[in-house]
């Protein structure tokens, strides 16, 4: 197989799965999944879902259906009792200048010739923050009691 065909074949592949990843990231495709229990579910709470909001009292069920699979599980135990957190994060890049020092390989554009400069250069430093933008607290039940989000 030519190196042309390899590529389109790898970048088709990659294609097809990012739709797939993004076909499940909706509350409409979660809904579609679980369409019997969304319809048992009274009018306000499926609005609620369909607009990807949450509300105390909220079965972890209708929360995954309205967000999403959470990006974290947490455990708080406390004297009185064992609760389980789910936490959505986010993320954002922050990039800052630096300068280094180096050693680094020129081409003479005349001559052809490689050689070696010592020099300063400015680069661009990405640095990836990753946090939480909420956490949804659930009771023994399994019923949301409690929603923290990031101000």
């Amino acid at each position: 197989m030519d190196h042309g065909l390899q590529c389109l074949t790898r970048l088709t592949a990659l294609s097809v799965g990012v739709l797939l990843l993004a076909a499940c990231a909706t509350p409409e495709s979660r809904i579609r999944q679980n369409q019997a229990l969304f319809d048992s579910y009274p009018a306000e709470i499926q609005e609620l879902i369909r607009a990807g909001e949450i509300d105390i009292g909220f079965t972890e069920e209708m929360v995954e259906m309205a967000l999403g699979k959470p990006d974290r599980k947490y455990s708080r135990r406390t004297a009185e009792e064992t609760v389980t957190l789910w936490g959505y994060t986010d993320h954002y890049t922050q990039t800052r200048r630096e300068m280094v020092d180096g050693r680094f390989r020129v081409r003479d554009s005349r001559s052809g010739h490689i050689h070696y400069v010592h020099d300063s250069v400015w680069v661009e430093v990405p640095t990836y923050h990753e946090y939480d933008r909420f956490r949804v607290e659930f009771d023994a039940d399994g019923r949301v009691r409690a929603i923290e989000q990031t101000l």
